[in-house]
C-alpha cells in the first residue's frame, strides 16, 4: 500500500515530532524549584547589566531630576522584563507572566533589600529550599547545613522541595567515601586526617597506609620488601622462559616471554618465519 505523503512530507513530519518529543524530554525533567531558580536567575543577570545605566537621553541630570532615578524606573524595570522573557523557555515565561506583580514589588521596594530568589521561591511560591536544605519542610541535609555530606558528597535534591525520588534527602558520596554522611571510607581506602587515600594498586585487599609500603598483602606478582613494601618481582632475572629461542621482558606484576627476532610462535612453540 502507498504513503498517502509523498516521501519528503513524511520525513519533514518525522522530524518535527522528533523535534517536539526533544523538547517535551528536555523540559519534563524541570522541577518547579528549576523553572524558578532560572526565572530569578534570569531577571538578575538583566537586572545587574542594566546597573549604571541611564535614560539614554545625553542629560543624565536633568532626566533624574525631571524622571526619577533610572535604577528605579519602570524604564529600566520594562527593559530587565522584556530581555528575561526572550531568555526564558516556556515554563519559566509562564512564571514570569504569574509572577509579574511580585518582580515588580521587588525591583521599586526591595530591590536593595533582600534576595530575590529567596524572596520569590523560598519564601513566597515555596519551590525552593536555602542551600543545603531538602524537601517540603526543608530540612536539613545530613551532616547539617553548614559541612553537608562532611564535604566529601552532594545532598541528593537538595535546594528541592519537591521530593520526587526516595533518594532525596541522602548523600551521594565522592568517590572512596562511604556512610550516611561520606564520613567513612570504602574498603581499599584509608583514611589520613580527614580524606579517604586510596590503597595502592600493588596492594592485595585492604592497606594501613598509602604506597606501596602500607600494604599488608602483596598482590600477585610483588613480594614485600622491608625498605620498599610490595615491589615487583622479576620473573625474567628468578625464572626466566627456559626456551633459548624466547626473550623474558618483565612488567610490573607480571611477565611474558616473546619469541626472538626471526622466529614466530606456532602451535606454542617459536619457529623459523
Amino acid at each position: 500500500m502507498r504513503s498517502a505523503f509523498p516521501a519528503g512530507q513524511m520525513a519533514s513530519r518525522l522530524l518535527l515530532l522528533l523535534l517536539l518529543l526533544l523538547i517535551s524530554l528536555t523540559f519534563a525533567d524541570k522541577t518547579p524549584c528549576k523553572i524558578c531558580r532560572d526565572l530569578t536567575k534570569s531577571f538578575k543577570e538583566h537586572f545587574d547589566k542594566t546597573v549604571g545605566h541611564n535614560f539614554g537621553g545625553g542629560n543624565t541630570a536633568w532626566e533624574e531630576k525631571s524622571l526619577g532615578t533610572y535604577s528605579h524606573s519602570e524604564t529600566r524595570l520594562v527593559e530587565i522584563l522584556e530581555k528575561t522573557a526572550k531568555a526564558c523557555d516556556y515554563k519559566c515565561s509562564s512564571l514570569l507572566e504569574d509572577q509579574e506583580e511580585q518582580l515588580e514589588d521587588w525591583f521599586f521596594n526591595r530591590q536593595d533589600k533582600t534576595d530575590l530568589f529567596e524572596e520569590l521561591c523560598v519564601d513566597t511560591l515555596k519551590r525552593c529550599c536555602l542551600p543545603n536544605r531538602w524537601g517540603a519542610e526543608c530540612e536539613e541535609c545530613p551532616g547539617g547545613v553548614e559541612n553537608p555530606c562532611s564535604g566529601h558528597g552532594t545532598c541528593h535534591g537538595e535546594g528541592e522541595r519537591s521530593s520526587s525520588s526516595k533518594h532525596h534527602g541522602t548523600c551521594t558520596c565522592n568517590k572512596g567515601y562511604t556512610g550516611t554522611v561520606c564520613d567513612e571510607c570504602k574498603n581499599k581506602y584509608i583514611k589520613v586526617e580527614d580524606t579517604c587515600e586510596e590503597c595502592s594498586s600493588v596492594c592485595e585487599g585492604q592497606c594501613i597506609a598509602p604506597g606501596p609500603t602500607g600494604c599488608t598483602t602483596c598482590a600477585k606478582g610483588y613480594e614485600m620488601l622491608p625498605e620498599t613494601g610490595c615491589t615487583d618481582i622479576n620473573e625474567c632475572e628468578r625464572e626466566g622462559c627456559g626456551d633459548p629461542l624466547e626473550d623474558c621482558v618483565n612488567s610490573d606484576g607480571s611477565y611474558e616471554c616473546v619469541c626472538k627476532a626471526g622466529y614466530e610462535r606456532l602451535a606454542g612453540k617459536c619457529q623459523l618465519e
